[in-house]
This record gives C-alpha cells, structure tokens and sequence, in this order.
C-alpha cells in the first residue's frame, strides 16, 4: 500500500485540474504515494483530463466519479474514506503543490508520532493575476511549529485545507451525509494529539476561483462552525474557556462587519461562560488577525512568479 494518498476534490474544473495533478505527480519523495481524485459528476472535460493521467500514471492516479453531483462534502468524505495510505493529504483541485511538500510532511509525522496533522504556508493566486505571498502570515506564536487543540479551538483558523496532511489512524470516521467544515475535521484531529505548521511554502491556494461565497452561504458556514463547537464542547468540557475566547471573538469580529450571525457566537459564549480576562480577547484577536494572510489588503495587480 502507498505511504500517503493524496486526496484531490474537483467539479467543472477543466481550467485548473491538470496543473493540480501535474504538481503531484512530479513530487519527489523516497516513499510511495498514491493521487485519488474524486470527480462530483463534471459536466466539462474535468474527467475526461483526470483519466488521461490515470492512463499515464497507472497504479498512482485513480479516478472515483460520484453518480451524480452530490454537493462537495459527501465526495470529500467518500474519497478520504477511500485512502489507503498512513498518512493522507488534501488538495483542492483548482489549487497546486510546490515541488517538496509530500517529502517535507511526511517527515514530521515520521518523527513525531503524537503529531496527527501537518500544515504549511502558502501562497494565494487568483484568474486576474492577484498575488500574495504566504509569507505575510505572521506564525510566530507557534513555537517551533507545534499546534495545540486549544491554539485549533481559540483561532478557528489555522492553513488552508490544501496544506493539510494528517495521519489516517487519528481520523474519526464520519457519515457521508453528514454536512463537516476544515474546523470539524481540523478539531478531531487535534482532539488526540497536536499539529505542526511547516515555515515553508510548499503550495498554491486559488482565490475564489469559480466566485466567492454569497452571504447566504457565509452565514450558513459560520452556523455550522457553532454547531461543531457545541458538539465538541460537550465532548471537552475541559477546553471551555477555549471555546468562550474563540465565541466571543467571532462574535466582535461579525459585529464589527454587521453580520447577523454575531448573535449566534454571544449564544455559544453563554453556553461555554466561564472567567476570562479582556486581555485574553485581545490577544486571541490580536493572533487571529497575525496568523492570517491579509488578501484584500494584499491585491495588487502583480503576475504570480
């Protein structure tokens, strides 16, 4: 069986899925590594570019196309529950891997059998020609890399799905109906063991590449997120105080930008209330704010290198 499968999710992307898979299977490692790439019944050549590579690349690259559009997070559930390898990466199919990224995450989790999750930085692109760097990103609060349950639950936002590698064995299994964020997945993982951010870029991650989210769906996601926090509240009591800080974060952040949902985040805070300082919130925001690549003020009319 292979060391790592590295998980593609695609749909209608027959602008960007060969250079995706390209980008993996050029990757040089000392292990073997299988590409399964999970088509949510394209209506473009999108399967048609994936078998070609699968042609090629026989016993590497395999295709599983869904019967019929299923909505993207059933196929991601069906072919992550799909992977055989140890350990398992994720990439987004209109986002691309640099040259490294497979050898460097498989070797911290080699190292460190109490790291479950890998991430690295990277760099954000767009169709118009935006660029900026990953670098921006300010990590220093990670101390050599580590990523705790409660720097998962406080942040709620660590890297991009397209950096995450994580080890097979500490993946709950969840149903394929059921509707996940990165945060729940990120959060399981997390819950067992630690992470690690990687200070180097090791991929591509496309902006709003087929349109941004509607703020029907935006509030809808930070509805699922409250959720999630309310299911792993009650499985860890003990991170209360984690999930209040992150909760009222939130909640100022969409008060300050007039989302509805900032009600929702002062009802998880009630129901996770336990002390804390307003020096804690401030700092939460403060690393928040640090920890992300701040796109929108980074737009500039530069071609990506």
């Amino acid at each position: 069986m292979p060391k790592v499968s590295v998980c593609v999710i695609t749909y209608n992307q027959q602008r960007y899925i060969r250079e995706c898979i390209q980008s993996l299977v050029d990757q040089k490692t000392d292990f073997e590594f299988e590409v399964i790439v999970g088509d949510d019944f394209s209506t473009d050549s999108t399967a048609e570019i994936v078998r070609e590579f699968v042609e090629h690349h026989p016993g590497i690259v395999r295709l599983m196309v869904q019967p019929n559009n299923s909505g993207g997070t059933r196929n991601y559930l069906e072919v992550h529950a799909a992977a055989t390898g140890t350990y398992v990466a994720h990439v987004d199919g209109d986002d691309y891997a640099l040259p490294g990224k497979l050898q460097a995450q498989v070797d911290v989790l080699d190292q460190d059998p109490w790291c479950n999750a890998v991430w690295h930085r990277v760099d954000y692109f767009d169709d118009q020609g935006h660029f900026c760097s990953g670098q921006t990103a300010d990590l220093a609060s990670f101390e050599s890399g580590l990523v705790t349950f409660s720097d998962a639950i406080r942040l709620g936002f660590l890297s991009v799905h397209s950096s995450l590698m994580y080890r097979r064995s500490a993946r709950t299994a969840v149903p394929v109906d059921r509707r996940v964020l990165d945060m729940y997945l990120t959060w399981d993982l997390l819950s067992k063991g630690h992470g690690r951010i990687l200070d180097s870029v090791l991929g591509r991650y496309r902006v709003a590449a087929t349109g941004s989210l509607t703020l029907a769906s935006q509030r809808q996601v930070r509805l699922l997120a409250i959720e999630h926090a309310d299911e792993f509240l009650k499985k860890h009591p003990e991170h209360r105080r984690d999930f209040l800080i992150w909760a009222l974060c939130r909640a100022l952040i969409d008060g300050r930008n007039l989302q509805g949902t900032a009600l929702n985040f002062l009802g998880l805070a009630r129901r996770s209330w336990s002390s804390v300082r307003w020096r804690d919130l401030s700092s939460n925001l403060q690393r928040m704010r640090a920890t992300q690549v701040q796109w929108r003020q980074a737009q500039s009319p530069v071609r990506a290198p």
